[in-house]
C-alpha cells in the first residue's frame, strides 16, 4: 500500500459544557490513501462530522479542545497556524457539505462563487476563471452550463445546488474531498445521480474521498474501506467487502439491523468507561464496562486489515459468540450490495 495521504492518530475533540467536558470524539485513528474512498459510518451524533471538521480546524477553539495527531501529506495540521490552514482548506482539502442551500451565498450568482473559489487559490488562472466555471459546471453534470453560470442559488433545485457546491469544491483541483452526508438531503433519484457523479469523478480525477454517511447503501456503493463509529469512538474498520460480509462488532451488527428494521436497540446512555456500547451489547461482560478494548483482528490471520474493538477477538476469548450474529446479518449486507450494484 502506498503512503497515506491523510493520517489521523488518537484524535480527540472535547466539548466544554457548563457541567463538564463531553468527549465527542475519543481516540479516532484513520488513514486515507491516495485514490481511495474511506467512509465514516454511524448513527447521528457518533462524531463523524466533528472528526472531519477537526482535521482542518473547522471548529470553535473557544468551545472545543482538539488534540492528537493529524498529518496531511506529511504536514502536521493540528500544529499549523491559521494562515497555513487557509492555504490547505479549499485548495488541497475541499469540503462538500450536506446542506447546499447554506453553503451557497444567495446574493451572488453561482458563476461568481465558482470564480471566487478559483481566483482565491490561483492568482493567474488559465483559462479565464469564467470559462473554468462553465467547464466545472459541465463536469458536475449541470445542464446548460453556459446559461446556468449566471443563475442564482434560489433559481436552482436542491440537486442542482449540490452539483454547484461540488463544482466549487473541485475548483482548485483538491487532493482530498471531504464529503459530509452529501446525499442525505436529496430524494432517492437525485441521490443516485450524485453518487454516480462521485463515482465518475473518482475514476476520472483519481479523487481521494473521505465520506461521512449513515446510509449503508452509500457505503456499499462508494467505499473502499469503512470505519464504523459509535458515541465518538471507532469500533470497527476494514475493507468494505469484509465489513459487509462479516459485520464483526456488536454495534455494526445493530447498525445493519436498524437499516432493515429488525433492531432491538434500546438507545441507552453510552457507557462512561470501557466500551461505550456495553450498556446495549447483548454480549457484554464486566470487562467491557471497565476496560476500553483495543482493535483486534477479526479473522485468524493477525495481519488482516479487518479489525474490531471488541474483547471477544482477543486470544483466549470465544469470538464465535459474536460472529454467530454476524452470519445472521450477512444476508442484509448482501442485499445492500446487490441493490447498490444494480442502480
Amino acid at each position: 500500500m502506498s503512503k497515506p495521504l491523510l493520517t489521523v492518530e488518537n484524535l480527540r475533540a472535547d466539548i466544554r459544557m457548563p457541567d463538564g467536558v463531553l468527549s465527542a470524539v475519543d481516540g479516532m485513528d484513520l488513514t486515507v490513501t491516495r485514490g481511495e474512498t474511506v467512509c465514516l459510518v454511524g448513527e447521528s451524533g457518533s462524531g463523524k462530522s466533528l472528526t472531519c471538521d477537526s482535521i482542518t480546524g473547522l471548529v470553535s477553539s473557544r468551545k472545543i479542545d482538539v488534540s492528537g495527531s493529524v498529518r496531511f501529506d506529511g504536514e502536521a495540521l493540528l500544529e499549523a497556524d491559521e494562515a497555513t490552514l487557509r492555504t490547505i482548506r479549499g485548495n488541497r482539502i475541499a469540503y462538500l457539505f450536506q446542506n447546499s442551500h447554506n453553503a451557497l451565498d444567495p446574493v451572488y450568482s453561482i458563476g461568481n462563487q465558482i470564480v471566487e473559489a478559483i481566483t482565491f487559490h490561483d492568482d493567474d488562472p488559465e483559462p479565464e476563471p469564467r470559462e473554468q466555471a462553465i467547464e466545472l459546471l459541465e463536469t458536475v453534470g449541470l445542464s446548460r452550463p453556459g446559461e446556468r453560470v449566471d443563475s442564482y442559488p434560489h433559481e436552482l433545485s436542491q440537486g442542482m445546488r449540490q452539483r454547484v457546491a461540488l463544482a466549487i469544491a473541485l475548483a482548485a483541483d483538491p487532493d482530498l474531498l471531504i464529503a459530509d452526508e452529501p446525499t442525505s438531503a436529496l430524494d432517492v433519484t437525485i441521490q443516485a445521480r450524485i453518487l454516480e457523479l462521485l463515482e465518475q469523478l473518482k475514476r476520472e480525477r483519481d479523487l481521494t474521498v473521505l465520506l461521512v454517511t449513515h446510509d449503508l447503501r452509500v457505503v456499499a456503493r462508494l467505499a473502499d474501506r469503512v470505519v464504523v463509529m459509535y458515541a465518538g469512538q471507532p469500533v470497527e474498520r476494514g475493507p468494505v467487502d469484509a465489513v459487509f460480509e462479516t459485520p464483526a462488532h456488536p454495534y455494526t451488527q445493530a447498525l445493519f439491523d436498524s437499516f432493515t428494521g429488525t433492531t432491538q436497540k434500546t438507545h441507552e446512555q453510552p457507557a462512561a468507561t470501557g466500551c461505550r456500547f456495553a450498556s446495549e451489547c447483548p454480549h457484554a461482560v464486566d470487562d467491557c464496562r471497565t476496560e476500553r478494548p483495543a482493535f483486534e483482528a477479526v479473522g485468524t490471520d493477525e495481519t488482516t486489515s479487518h479489525q474490531a474493538a471488541c474483547i471477544y477477538y482477543r486470544d483466549g476469548r470465544d469470538r464465535s459468540k459474536v460472529l454467530e450474529r454476524a452470519t445472521g446479518v450477512a444476508t442484509a449486507a448482501d442485499s445492500l450490495l446487490e441493490v447498490s450494484d444494480g442502480e
